[in-house]
């Protein structure tokens, strides 16, 4: 009779169990994947990488190598070139393949991109494409600076080269962030990239600027067809055929005009970083944008017409890399408590230029401390060459034994059930050092199991969230605090950013079959780079500018107040389908708890 019994109640689990999966939010399905997993924090560990650094990734068990090594030291994320110089490093109609790559052979794999992204998600890497927006390269044979010419930006002299930067390389070439097709040819690019390797999970944007430049100094750059046109009918200015540069620069002067230039050309990016937004929100909602940024705020936007504030005011990027390239620890903590007030909705992962000044490794942990304690979501070092693969310093042994020995790191802008998982994966393991009961352990996993399946399908919902684990954060065990305050703190993060993007009724990309368009660029040929590429770093001017103190903003930042929780317990949705799944999963907690 008892074991009648006994196979009745595992039948009825059973059959629950199945019912209520088509029930259950994506969300619940994908924290179910994701449960064996152990982690020990929550912090972006990551690496800008240039294909083929290591000089061992022209196969593909050499690829796979670098990709253990990076493991091994504990790297969750790479942003990995994937455009640059004009070139890209997958197989497309719209760029040339990078110079020497199609000789490379990466077994099954068509190309470098799809090879690499691959590999790491074996991994748990997670590859985010750092293209080099607007900088198309130092070589004015390169494909795109032939084909379209009346693309590319010009100085006050009509020069397309910019010396301001890259001066001994002959000066960097950059496509005009005016010219519509330019940006519509830029947009597509990063579709394609979207399309073709569905385990990208972010755009990191560099580049996305203008050249230094300097209107007094005789550096200014902007000067092409569109802008000029553009700029004088807003302001009623004459373009003349007869020096026509020099007569526009004139009379933006005579008419006190030299703020309203800065501030057309840094609305002509903020405006393509808005079409990037929108493009990618469209179809790619899980897709997360970061932009590699300076530091100095004042110089960003007079300088490099970089108006990041009201990017991340206006809810157009997720994630900030400020380029904090300071030799101090000092300088970096002030740096980004300068920064960090006004990157509210947005996760910030600090640039770390330390491997690539060559200081030691107690330098590297001391930066690294810097950018967690100013409250930084993680790092992201420059580069990948300097920092694995040049003996100098063995940065590898350093971070291997720092990280490498210990359980991976969560993403901060993951999800919301794997915040959560990642969470009561590190509280489990603080609360069974403090010596708690199994069963206390257990409840308390088995409570946070219970938010998890809230989901994040709408902002009512997170709000339901996070109301939940604010009123058990204040039941919990005092071990467990530090790390619940920082999954609400990452959480009223995600809501902000699921409040622009919109919360996805699907997290999985579109698939190699949804419509490709089509390009009249497929007549591009493979471009021949001759000059080192070793020379570029990150969106940062050839002049060293380590010593530059942050200039301190005095407006605040954006004043809507979307981070308060509620003062009252929100409405939980209840549709028939959630009433339906939750009332199946209480029957099945009721049981466990039973046979507990």
């Amino acid at each position: 009779m008892r074991k009648t019994f006994l196979k009745i109640i595992i039948w009825f689990i059973c059959v629950c169990t199945f019912i209520s999966s088509p029930f259950g939010t994506v969300s619940a399905i994908r924290a179910e994947e994701s449960r064996e997993t152990q982690y020990s924090s929550i912090a972006a560990r990551g690496v800008w990488h240039r294909p083929n650094a290591s000089g061992r990734e022209n196969t593909l068990q050499g690829l796979c190598s670098v990709l253990d090594e990076m493991k091994e030291c504990g790297i969750n994320m790479v942003f990995l070139e994937t455009f640059y110089h004009g070139m890209t490093v997958f197989k497309t109609n719209l760029a040339p393949y990078y110079t020497g790559f199609d000789q490379y052979d990466f077994g099954s794999y068509p190309d470098y991109l799809t090879a690499f992204t691959a590999e790491a998600k074996k991994r748990d890497i997670e590859v985010h494409a750092w293209v080099e927006s607007f900088y198309i390269g130092i070589n004015e044979s390169a494909s795109l600076v032939k084909f379209f010419p009346s693309w590319l930006l010009v100085n006050e002299h009509g020069q397309i080269r910019h010396t301001t930067e890259g001066a001994d390389l002959g000066g960097y070439i950059f496509f005009d962030p005016a010219n519509p097709s330019a940006r519509g040819y830029l947009l597509r690019l990063y579709k394609e990239i979207l399309t073709k390797a569905p385990d990208i999970k972010g755009l990191n944007l560099d580049y996305i600027r203008y050249p230094v430049s300097d209107f007094s100094a005789g550096t200014d750059s902007g000067y092409t067809d569109v802008a000029m046109s553009a700029f004088a009918e807003k302001y009623n200015l004459t373009v003349n055929e007869e020096n026509k540069i020099q007569n526009f620069k004139a009379q933006i002067k005579a008419n006190s005009l030299v703020s309203e230039w800065t501030a057309y050309r840094a609305e002509q990016v903020t405006s393509f970083i808005k079409e990037v937004s929108e493009t990618v929100n469209e179809k790619y909602q899980d897709c997360i944008i970061s932009v590699a940024i300076h530091p100095d705020i004042t110089k960003a936007y007079n300088q490099k017409k970089q108006d990041f504030i009201s990017w991340v005011k206006n809810g157009y990027i997720d994630v900030v890399t400020p380029m904090v390239y300071h030799y101090a620890a000092d300088q970096i903590s002030s740096a980004l408590s300068d920064m960090l007030a006004k990157f509210e909705g947005v996760y910030c992962y600090t640039g770390l230029y330390t491997t690539y000044h060559n200081q030691s490794t107690s330098e590297l942990e001391k930066h690294i401390g810097a950018s967690e304690r100013c409250g930084a979501d993680g790092f992201v070092l420059f580069d990948s060459a300097k920092t694995f693969f040049t003996p100098a310093h063995n940065y590898s042994e350093f971070l291997s034994n720092k990280y490498g020995t210990v359980k991976p790191s969560a993403l901060p802008h993951w999800a919301t059930d794997r915040l959560i998982h990642a969470s009561t994966s590190i509280i489990a393991d603080k609360l069974t050092a403090n010596s708690e009961s199994p069963a206390a352990v257990n409840a308390f996993m088995s409570e946070m199991q219970e938010i998890s399946l809230i989901g994040e399908q709408s902002i009512e919902s997170l709000d339901k969230t996070l109301y939940e684990l604010a009123q058990f954060k204040e039941h919990t065990a005092a071990s467990a605090q530090t790390t619940l305050d920082l999954l609400i703190d990452l959480l009223e993060v995600r809501k902000s950013r699921l409040s622009f993007k919109g919360c996805p009724e699907r997290l999985e990309p579109p698939s190699d079959s949804e419509d490709e368009e089509s390009s009249s660029d497929s007549s591009l040929e493979k471009d021949e780079e001759s000059s080192s590429d070793s020379s570029l770093e990150p969106d940062e001017e050839s002049s060293s500018d380590s010593s530059l103190e942050p200039d301190e903003e005095s407006s605040s930042a954006d004043g809507n107040d979307t981070h308060n929780p509620p003062l009252e317990e929100p409405t939980e949705p209840t549709s028939f389908l959630n009433l339906v799944m939750r009332f199946f999963q209480n029957i099945i907690n009721w049981f466990k708890k039973l046979f507990a």
